[in-house]
């Protein structure tokens, strides 16, 4: 007989709605509540899911429900610490949309919470589950690249894909930039990032209070030198979602991922669009791809099985050097780093 973990959501909105349905979804899992201040849009949510219960806070959620495996925290960065330790606490394990927090002292606090709890905090990098960079990690460790000498990590999107869903809330850094970060970390396991150097523009996307885009350098303690480039300011015409691929070049060899292309371009007479096959697609009704094998990986990860869930330390690492690049690129120095 297959064990159903019970899990419960926090936050009812673009991500925490598509963790709410693929928990519901999955043969492994039983989505037991949902938890959003916005009660209807975390009524809707739960309509979706026969038995999901409704909370307007995680301390309601903690006092009414018994028995959860897990938690899923998608709020806003800046809310991660109050939800992440409470439930810590309780002795139920963690699980928290990327990146950890927006502050390393918050970061530190709920590593130390779940450590203290004997609990198992994963961090959602998806990326880690997408089959084309998981293939160039086992290129990696191979050994089949030799030393990483230069790497070029790219993810820019169009101006009406995070900056319209985020209004301004959310650094570029933090958004889009850890999502290359992870996945350097991961490619260079053992090496630590000793300078930044960075530069960020603001001529469009300014007056909402983000960036149009970020580039930085950053060396590291093994002499790799990694360049990456990020920018969620492209037209809404432009020709990818998501314009993203990494090369890596190294003593005995070189990868290129490369995921600008879908794969699926839709037009009409009104429109022309890429449809999203990559991070979570919907197919048969269901929601598909990075995020769904993040999630059922995630399961498995709970019942003991490896799998290359990011760490609370992990995600501490990939903050830390955002962070860096940040600092950077409001000072125009060079930042130290270890």
């Amino acid at each position: 007989m297959i064990k159903r973990r019970r899990v419960a959501v926090i936050g009812a909105g673009f991500m925490g709605s598509m963790h709410a349905g693929i928990f519901a979804g999955m043969v492994g899992s039983e989505l037991a509540a949902i938890v959003d201040p916005n009660r209807a849009l975390a009524e809707a949510v739960a309509a979706k899911a026969p038995g999901c219960r409704v909370y307007d806070s995680h301390q309601a959620l903690l006092a009414g429900e018994r028995d959860l495996d897990l938690v899923s925290i998608c709020t806003p960065d800046n809310l991660h610490l109050a939800p992440a330790v409470a439930v810590a606490e309780a002795g139920i394990n963690v699980f928290v949309e990327k990146p950890i927090s927006s502050k390393v002292e918050d970061a530190k606090a709920i590593i130390a919470a779940c450590e203290a709890a004997k609990v198992k905090l994963g961090v959602g990098y998806l990326l880690r589950f997408d089959p084309r960079y998981a293939a160039a990690k086992e290129l990696m460790t191979s050994g089949r690249i030799g030393e990483p000498i230069h790497i070029y990590a790219r993810r820019n999107s169009a101006r009406t894909e995070g900056p319209k869903r985020y209004g301004g809330k959310l650094p570029l850094a933090l958004h889009v930039t850890v999502h290359d970060v992870d996945m350097v970390l991961w490619m260079l396991e053992g090496q630590q990032p000793v300078s930044v150097y960075a530069q960020q523009t603001d001529k469009l996307l300014g007056s909402s209070g983000t960036q149009d885009s970020i580039a930085a350098i950053v060396r590291f303690s093994g002499g790799t030198v990694v360049n990456f480039e990020s920018a969620w300011s492209l037209p809404s015409g432009a020709r990818h979602m998501i314009d993203a691929r990494m090369e890596l070049i190294g003593t005995d060899g070189s990868f290129e991922v490369q995921c600008g292309d879908s794969g699926l371009y839709f037009a009409s007479d009104e429109t022309s669009r890429e449809i999203d096959t990559q991070h979570w697609p919907l197919l048969n009704g269901r929601i598909d791809g990075d995020l769904a094998r993040q999630l059922g990986g995630l399961i498995d990860w709970l019942d003991g099985a490896a799998m290359p869930i990011a760490t609370g330390r992990e995600a501490l690492r990939s903050l830390e050097l955002t962070l860096a690049m940040m600092q950077s690129a409001e000072s125009g120095e060079i930042v130290r780093l270890g």
